[in-house]
């Protein structure tokens, strides 16, 4: 029985890590995309004005998911300390992770 519940301690912990590293690299992607497509940096009289002006609200959809999912994620594990730091120390890799692809493309 105590067998049992350190194995589903320990599942869940490694899920937390995935998802961390999941909701830093690409959640954090997805939330500079939508940055990206909030806030063109094209002037007003130029030929692709209108086409980036169409995914502006795509932009502040996407920003707005990021920041649900990320709010949510810190609430819901705040609770329980350990929970939180191992889902922190996985997030800030896969932001780096995120960072570093991004800067390397």
């Amino acid at each position: 029985m105590n067998e049992n519940r350190t194995l589903t301690d320990i599942i869940k912990k490694v899920l937390l890590v995935i998802l961390g590293l999941l909701q830093g690299t690409i959640g954090n992607y997805l939330g500079l995309l939508g940055l990206a497509f909030a806030f063109p940096q094209t002037e007003l009289h130029s030929k692709d004005y209108d086409e980036d002006m169409f995914f502006v609200p795509f932009g502040y959809i996407m920003i707005l998911a990021w920041m649900i999912v990320t709010i949510s994620a810190f609430v819901f594990l705040r609770k329980n300390k350990t929970n939180l730091l191992s889902f922190l120390i996985s997030w800030i890799i896969g932001l780096i992770g995120c960072l570093i692809a991004i800067k390397l493309y």
